[in-house]
């Protein structure tokens, strides 16, 4: 009886134990940070097109005109150029597009509420988490800026970039302030503020095979990833590659890459820079 005591009590320490080594479900305890994984051995490809990031808020939204003016103080003061430098980034040069009439008085409605409700997904080196879980980057640290000078709180929201015009028009956020791509999508679906930082799409892929493409026409027997909804895969289908996974996000398209489930995948110049420099 006393060994079977005995041999019970030994199997509650030890379950007891594995328990508390897994307190989240997922293999990690509270409070530690997951391993970040490693891009060693992907590298840029080729660029397929060039483009210029802009910040977009509601059609006929006030906050347009307020926002590309506080951009043109916060340029000419040094600041904007200053957190550029910061993330390695290149700021636009391009002027902004003739403004549409305000319709909608969304300054005053944010002023009331006391924040600025952004559309964000988890993109480096726009938007991202820091080693404390919060939220950093050159976009945030921009935002966060202009809302200062609003008198509001920022407050960043994931969003799924799929839907980010759904989101936008529900007024479940206020603005998209994420190394959002100006296109014709996003021309004819928000009321864009003048662009403020230049960006490519990019084909990232094994750093060993790179040099046998020279060209998207030779990619195209190749399978890719790309985030959907993003600037990425508009830039696959206009290239002609018909093996496109769409996954949700841009970190997702490279895991594809690194597990070797895609042989390449199309992401953001600015994330490559971040991501492959890890």
């Amino acid at each position: 009886m006393k060994k079977l005591l005995a041999l019970l009590l030994a199997l509650v320490m030890v379950f007891s134990f594995a328990a508390c080594g897994n307190k989240d479900g997922a293999g990690n305890n509270e409070g530690e940070k997951k391993a970040e994984t490693s891009y060693d051995g992907l590298d840029i490809a080729m660029e397929l097109t060039s483009e210029e990031y802009g910040i977009g808020f509601r059609k006929g939204s006030d906050l347009t005109a307020e926002v590309n003016k506080l951009m043109a103080e916060l340029t000419e003061d040094g600041t904007l150029p200053e957190l550029a430098e910061k993330y390695e980034l290149t700021l636009a040069d391009s002027e902004p597009a003739e403004e549409e009439k305000a319709t909608l008085k969304d300054l005053e409605a944010i002023k009331a509420n006391g924040k600025l409700v952004i559309g964000i997904t988890d993109y480096e080196p726009m938007n991202y988490k820091d080693k404390n879980d919060e939220w950093t980057g050159f976009d945030t640290e921009f935002a966060q800026i202009v809302c200062e000078k609003l008198g509001v709180e920022a407050e960043f929201v994931e969003i799924d970039w799929d839907s980010k015009f759904m989101a936008l028009e529900s007024k479940a956020i206020d603005c998209i302030w994420n190394g959002m791509t100006i296109s014709d999508e996003v021309l004819k679906n928000t009321s864009c503020s003048k662009a403020y930082v230049k960006n490519a799409q990019v084909v990232v892929m094994d750093a060993k095979k790179a040099a046998d493409y020279k060209d998207a026409e030779s990619m195209k027997e190749l399978s890719f990833a790309a985030e959907s909804g993003s600037a990425g895969a508009s830039a696959a289908k206009d290239s002609g590659f018909e093996d496109l996974l769409e996954v949700g996000t841009q970190t997702d398209a490279l895991l594809e890459v690194k597990s070797g489930a895609c042989d390449a995948c199309i992401i953001d110049l600015t994330m490559a820079n971040a991501m492959l420099k890890k």
